[in-house]
């Protein structure tokens, strides 16, 4: 069978998602190929059998259309038209949107298209855009006005640019009239905390799935040696934070504060890019920059003693599957789903900003290894292997009726 994968952007999380996806998918003798807008980090960072739709022009128009009006989804005609006529020239079994809400589609259009078809599609959230009249996450800013119909986006909601004028109200409304007439819809979440939020929105009579992240733990298990930092070989406990990048939602003035209240047997890391004015203020923390080389990072992972992930707004992070599966223990905040790979054998959750049971608990693990062993986090994270890449192709099969 054929499988087209819909995403507006290949960088940040979802290369490595897409490169595993698509090794299952051919392992079972099927194929997939990925349609992503004609963008320049699109065009820059090439990943096997992907197709460029539109033109470059389409993005800056539909962003500034949006700019003005404060609608997405509706603008990009001709571009969606483009995709169109080359998702019928591929003629794929099942189509699986990704992030599909971000300055480039024609909503309207394609859904005629796929209905018209009778082409199933699987959406995967990896956020919860496709709920709301505008943002990605509402979790930092306690905004459930999703559920009735989206008003007065809260200002500090800062995921995209601000519009002249506050039009999400019309949005949400835009997005379930058209989202929810997909004939043969299925829901995939990464987190059982998405999927309670997806069954109280217009997404409801839908089915709704959950399908958690994976990734190789067996890569991550197997022991680097001599090629961490030597900097981090300095007989102190290492405390480990990892992020793509580095800002408040993502915790830096968390782990800023944990470096500064922790004794002086106590190491306080963050590997990734840290936004310039907060690493001004990162006074108690040793900054590693981000790595591309697979090994290095994991054993950075491995020489660490507890990770930690104070996340104020997150889905399902695969930073902690890794580090469980490179046989640390995690403590993170109950943000999101962050919490939902932990077992009580393999980590500690604190409630989301109590930054004193976060230093209690880093404490209290970092003196009781003994229950919180290597081997437990590594089994743990088996649960979260390659193996949920299968459950896609089972649900692909499952909703072709091949």
């Amino acid at each position: 069978m054929k499988i087209a994968l819909l995403q507006s952007g290949n960088q940040g999380f979802f290369p490595r998602f897409y490169s595993d996806l698509t090794r299952t998918v051919e392992k079972n003798g099927d194929e997939l190929r990925l349609f992503v807008p004609n963008t320049g980090i699109n065009n820059r960072r090439k990943i096997p059998h992907q197709v460029i739709w539109g033109s470059r022009l389409n993005w800056y128009f539909h962003f500034y259309m949006y700019r003005l009006t404060g609608l997405q989804d509706i603008w990009s005609f001709f571009s969606t038209i483009d995709l169109i006529r080359k998702i019928r020239k591929y003629s794929p079994d099942v189509i699986n949107f990704h992030v599909v809400n971000d300055c480039n589609l024609c909503i309207p259009l394609l859904v005629r298209y796929i209905n018209n078809h009778n082409i199933p599609v699987v959406w995967t959230f990896h956020d919860v855009r496709a709920i709301t009249g505008r943002c990605a996450h509402f979790d930092e800013v306690g905004c459930y006005k999703w559920k009735t119909g989206c008003y007065d986006c809260p200002t500090n909601n800062n995921w995209l640019t601000p519009s002249l004028v506050d039009n999400t109200r019309l949005e949400w409304k835009i997005r379930k009239k058209w989202f929810t007439i997909i004939s043969n819809l299925t829901i995939v979440t990464p987190s059982e905390w998405l999927a309670c939020y997806v069954r109280e929105s217009y997404f409801k009579d839908h089915p709704i799935l959950v399908i958690n992240n994976g990734i190789d733990t067996s890569e991550f298990a197997k022991e680097q040696t001599n090629i961490s930092p030597q900097i981090l070989n300095n007989g102190k406990k290492i405390i480990l934070g990892v992020a793509s990048v580095w800002n408040k939602s993502k915790g830096i003035d968390t782990m800023e504060w944990l470096g500064e209240h922790l004794g002086d047997d106590y190491q306080v890391v963050v590997v990734g890019n840290i936004e310039n004015e907060l690493k001004k203020k990162a006074l108690h923390l040793l900054c590693l920059p981000p790595t591309n080389i697979k090994s290095e990072l994991i054993a950075i992972y491995q020489k660490a003693d507890v990770f930690v992930n104070p996340t104020m707004e997150d889905n399902f992070p695969t930073v902690n599957i890794e580090a469980l599966a490179s046989g640390i223990p995690v403590i993170t905040y109950k943000t999101g789903g962050s919490a939902e790979c932990l077992d009580s054998k393999c980590g500690i959750a604190v409630e989301k900003g109590n930054r004193k049971a976060l230093l209690e608990a880093v404490i209290y693990l970092c003196s009781h290894f003994e229950a919180y062993s290597r081997e437990n986090c590594i089994e743990r994270s088996k649960c979260f292997s390659l193996s949920q890449f299968d459950k896609y192709v089972e649900l692909y099969h499952c909703v072709s009726n091949k």
